[in-house]
Parts: structure tokens; C-alpha cells; sequence
């Protein structure tokens, strides 16, 4: 029940009226307001302690945009694909860019922050990004790896 419960509460976000009307509905438990308050305190308390953890770290316009890949699994003519999604945050907006790609590859890497730099018009004074293995070479600087793709695809 603490599982459902949890379940329930994340999915209306918080709202304990709403998890204690599931309740009824579902499991046929019929229980008061605060009933379930007292239930979900827990909860709550752990959600607001997240909410705090997560402030949103402020930049100036063109100081910053973080990078990274996801992957999603999905239908391409009837067959399932995994495609490699580089995704693009522009620190002070919050605007994003994603390009799907097949791999994770290093001239994926480079070929995302190209269309980026394109669809967004102007390359930020910091590139933020996790350690990405396609990115690391033993001793090698990522600006040499940037310089050495740019010198093989100069119709970027």
C-alpha cells in the first residue's frame, strides 16, 4: 500500500483530497481528509526537501548551455530503434535543441553542438557537459578534438 501510495501521490502532485478519492474508488478504503495528510506527511516532507536541493542555477545571456545525451526506444517503420538524442539547455532561457542521432559517437558530439551553435545563432562563452567517454582522449584537450572535427567537416 505504501508503493500505491506513494504512486498516487507523485501523480497528483501532492494533492491528498485527490489520492484519498483514489483510495475509495480503487481499493475501497474510505478514510478522512487528514487521514491521509498524516499518510502522505512523509512524502510531502521529502518533496519540499527535493524542491530546495533542486535551485535553479542562474547565468547571464550567452555565458552558458549545458549538453548531454538521453536515449529513447522507438518505432521506426514498425521496427523498434534506439535513437540517441542530444539535447541543448541555454542557461539564462532555457531554450532547448535536441537532434536525434543513431549514435553516441564523438562526431555526434560535435556535429549536436554545431546545429546548436547554427539553430541558436551565436556560441556561448561555456559548454557544460557530464564525462562524456566519447569526448575523453588520454592527454588530449576537447578544443584539439573540436579543432581536429571541424578540419574534417569544414562545410559546417
Amino acid at each position: 500500500m505504501a508503493d500505491w501510495l506513494a504512486e498516487r501521490f507523485r501523480r497528483h502532485a501532492g494533492n491528498a483530497d485527490v489520492v484519498r478519492q483514489d483510495l475509495a474508488a480503487e481499493k475501497s478504503v474510505h478514510v478522512s481528509l487528514r487521514t491521509v495528510e498524516r499518510a502522505v506527511a512523509p512524502l510531502r516532507r521529502d518533496s519540499v526537501i527535493a524542491a530546495r536541493a533542486s535551485v535553479r542555477f542562474e547565468t547571464r545571456p550567452g555565458e552558458q548551455m549545458q549538453i548531454d545525451f538521453g536515449e529513447r526506444r522507438v518505432e521506426i517503420g514498425g521496427v523498434p530503434t534506439r535513437v540517441s538524442l542530444f539535447v541543448v539547455t541555454l542557461g539564462y532561457s532555457r531554450r532547448l535543441h535536441v537532434r536525434a542521432f543513431g549514435h553516441e559517437r564523438q562526431a555526434d558530439w560535435f556535429a549536436g553542438l554545431e546545429s546548436a551553435f547554427q539553430a541558436f545563432g551565436s556560441v556561448p562563452r561555456e559548454v557544460l557537459l557530464d564525462n562524456a567517454r566519447a569526448l575523453r582522449r588520454p592527454g588530449v584537450n576537447l578544443m584539439v578534438l573540436w579543432a581536429e572535427y571541424r578540419e574534417a567537416h569544414p562545410e559546417g
